[in-house]
């Protein structure tokens, strides 16, 4: 059998399910797939029918007698054919040869309904007639009417003898939960002639580079979850604490993508099914090219797996030839800086945005030693807020390692701080505070109860009475622990050098062993000086 499968039609076994047809690709885990009936098949049970004329057109639903069934076949036939008159009390169009059986009885009607009736009694002249008014008439056929003008009615008042009918098409609003419906059953069996959607398929705008970097990073993991849905639009509100610039706006046109640029929502990512004006406030970012009902049925709290084009340029955590490969593979051309050996890792590239990467065709890439790469384990789940704090200063909410300069550090002082941002920091509340010995590698930040709010800290001595950037427990949030070899990180580092890391998971713990928190593991060695950066602020007090 045959079906469309995004787009393109492909031949399939007979009764073949979802699984069997997409063979896992082009779809995220658990996100939705859209399938539809075929569109000939719908128009087929569809009661409503569009008549266009030189004035417009009108719509009529027929109604479910079985004379309206047996005309269902024959509306074609108006097509080519004319008003042939018009009085105080009918339209009428033909005609018609047809088989309608004939009866003088009497019939009831009521303005706008539409009736057969035979010209002389004989079904070879067979008209579709329009009650203009409310009257009893006898027409030839016994209840004849089969259909009622819905939508249009002023177009009647406007047609003349003469005028043809150039067009009559079924009518399709919106296909209904019985013939679309979006599902992550993927045994679901087909049928012929059906639609698949498995991704939503986007072409970006260039003249909004911020916010179509914003959306790329948004659906770095493959999709979007859909977090509000409405007439109007679909939104995914998975990366909404940013900081974004206004950028090019217009009359937002259904299958736009925009991204909310200011004021509540900042961050919001909406696909519109319906048009809507131009608002300042929503930065354009592309139209979807595929997967329009799979935007329109994936249900809230669903995911839709995003493809976009161009796709996102980002070699941060690559070495420095496998940077140089997947660049050149894009058409790109690679300027290595730092560290230049094709082993190096990439912690930096410039430009950062993919729109102005592409524009320049060119992309300068940092690299340091493999060995030099700091390896942190963070406590995602008992201090989400303070981590996401981290994240922003630090990078790592876009890119897989981080950066993050010193602040202080003397041989022999028992720990070693780190720069913060002190707005952000302000919304750091309390947080994972540990009321107990902190342990050499454990690593810190202080949270909104202290001036030096938003400092990262990390401990190089036990201590039972300090967290790791020297504040008391009650003003430290405790983030993670230091998963490197502390003592080369403390070799040759100097204030303002950058330190980069990268999140890893949390070792394993043996199956029906209770573990306490323990000092940091020395596994790996670290990340010492990069780039110098701006001078730091004035140092703080410590214990």
């Amino acid at each position: 059998m045959k079906i469309k499968l995004n787009g393109s039609e492909v031949t399939v076994p007979d009764g073949a399910t979802i699984a069997e047809v997409i063979q896992g690709r082009l779809l995220a885990e658990g996100a939705s797939v859209a399938v539809a009936r075929s569109m000939e098949q719908v128009r087929k049970e569809t009661p409503e029918f569009e008549v266009t004329t030189p004035h417009g057109s009108f719509v009529l639903e027929l109604n479910a007698s079985p004379l309206a069934s047996k005309w269902k076949t024959l509306i074609q036939m108006l097509v080519g054919k004319t008003i042939r008159w018009k009085t105080s009390k009918v339209t009428a169009v033909g005609s018609f040869p047809t088989d309608v059986e004939v009866n003088r009885m009497p019939a009831h009607l009521r303005r706008f309904d539409c009736f057969l009736a035979l010209g002389g009694f004989d079904a070879n002249s067979t008209y579709l007639m329009i009650a203009q008014i409310d009257h009893e008439g006898v027409y030839g056929v016994a209840n004849p009417v089969v259909a009622r003008v819905t939508r249009g009615r002023h177009v009647l008042e406007l047609l003349q003898e003469g005028d043809v009918v150039t067009k009559v098409e079924p009518v399709v609003m919106e296909l209904t939960s019985r013939d679309a419906y979006a599902t992550t059953d993927l045994a679901q069996r087909l049928e012929a002639g059906m639609s698949v959607e498995t991704y939503v398929r986007l072409k970006l705008d260039p003249r909004s580079p911020v916010a179509c970097e914003h959306l790329l990073v948004a659906a770095e993991k493959g999709y979007l979850p859909v977090s509000e849905k409405s007439q109007t639009f679909t939104a995914a509100s998975n990366r909404m604490d940013v900081s974004l610039i206004k950028e090019h706006s217009e009359v937002r046109q259904k299958d736009m993508v925009t991204v909310r640029n200011q004021g509540p929502g900042m961050g919001r990512i909406y696909f519109y099914n319906v048009r809507r004006q131009v608002s300042p406030s929503h930065s354009t970012v592309g139209m979807v090219q595929t997967g329009r009902e799979l935007v329109r049925l994936a249900p809230s709290g669903g995911r839709i797996t995003i493809i976009t084009d161009p796709a996102r340029v980002m070699v941060v955590g690559l070495t420095q030839a496998q940077a140089a490969e997947r660049l050149q593979a894009r058409g790109l051309v690679q300027v290595r800086s730092g560290d230049a050996a094709d082993d190096s890792i990439v912690v930096e590239q410039e430009p950062e945005l993919t729109v102005h990467i592409l524009e320049e065709k060119t992309v300068e890439t940092f690299g340091v030693r493999p060995e030099k790469i700091v390896n942190w384990e963070l406590f995602r789940d008992k201090a989400p807020n303070t981590i996401r704090y981290l994240e922003k200063i630090s990078g790592l909410d876009h890119k897989p390692i981080g950066a993050i300069k010193v602040h202080f550090t003397f041989e022999d002082f028992p720990m070693i701080s780190f720069e913060g941002e002190p707005s952000l920091g302000a919304s750091i509340y309390p947080e994972n505070f540990y009321e107990g010995k902190y342990y050499r590698g454990d690593l810190g930040i202080t949270n909104m109860s202290r001036p030096n709010r938003g400092l990262v800290g990390l401990r190089l001595q036990d201590s039972d009475e300090f967290g790791p950037t020297g504040e008391e427990p009650t003003s430290t949030t405790l983030i993670g622990r230091m998963r490197s070899d502390i003592d080369l990180m403390m070799h040759g580092i100097r204030e303002e050098d950058i330190i980069y890391f990268r999140e890893v998971p949390p070792e394993p713990v043996p199956a029906k062993k209770k573990v306490k928190r323990a000092p940091a593991a020395e596994v790996a060695p670290q990340a010492v000086k990069a780039k110098p950066a701006a001078k730091p602020k004035a140092r703080r007090k410590t214990e």
